[in-house]
């Protein structure tokens, strides 16, 4: 799946290639040592393997022939990338005012944060999709407080790696013709990563600033929200062929 690939990239911390076979269409992301994303193997796998590390080394980009199929290699600067992504993630952030002045017809609010917090209290109408699962929250927490922020984000983008494709699996479900606001708690590291998810994907994505916190102290935003009349959540929903 495009999409899933795409998204992988998220969790990478250094240069991959891509490989794409031109003859299928099939796609296939390495570091030269291992297939990271994509599903091709036997043979023609151990041909990309090799051949991309001569992409990390030096070529950026190139057409390379197996046998009957040809294949594209390009090089994927990793940090490049994401801070790419992270400038239109900047541009992309609303403000509560905004949030709140927004045509509801149009919108989708989706929770990220996890299933607990969730039920606890969200904003009215929110459907929930979290990064994390509940026992994955509490584990990244105990590792920030133990062994630092460092170590936390690298076993959050671990488990987000493991978690795609049942994140992936829901985002399909939303109305690709509406705009998704999203937030999590304080519009930090959850939001931003849901949100690079969702641009992959090809949504479009508005972070909440402040998240839930934010809302949830303004009595006055909270209190219109709750009487503002939303379609039934399940309007934000349709089957969706072309994802």
């Amino acid at each position: 799946m495009e999409e899933e690939i795409l998204a992988r990239l998220i969790t990478f911390r250094r240069d991959v290639v891509l490989a794409i076979v031109l003859n299928t269409g099939r796609k296939m992301i390495t570091d030269g040592s291992k297939i990271l994303a994509g599903k091709l193997s036997g043979d023609l796998a151990s041909f990309i393997l090799r051949s991309s590390k001569e992409f990390l080394e030096g070529k950026d980009f190139g057409v390379k022939r197996y046998g009957e199929y040809d294949i594209y290699f390009e090089r994927i600067d990793v940090k490049r990338f994401l801070k790419a992504i992270g400038g239109e993630l900047v541009e992309d952030v609303i403000t509560l005012d905004e949030f709140m002045r927004m045509d509801k017809e149009d919108v989708i609010v989706v929770d990220v944060r996890s299933p607990r917090e969730y039920k606890r209290s969200t904003i009215p109408n929110a459907i929930n999709i979290p990064l994390f699962l509940d026992e994955e929250y509490e584990i990244i927490g105990k590792t920030y407080k133990k062994e630092g922020k460092e170590k936390a984000i690298d076993l959050a983008l671990d488990i987000v790696e493991k978690n795609l494709k049942r994140i992936l699996g829901e985002i399909k479900k939303l109305d690709r013709s509406k705009t998704v606001v999203i937030f999590c708690a304080r519009g930090g590291l959850r939001s931003q990563i849901m949100a690079t998810i969702l641009k992959l994907a090809g949504y479009r994505v508005k972070r909440l600033i402040g998240g839930f916190k934010g809302y949830n102290l303004d009595s006055n935003y909270s209190s219109s929200y709750q009487n503002d009349n939303l379609k039934n959540n399940k309007n934000n929903y349709k089957n969706n062929k072309e994802f």
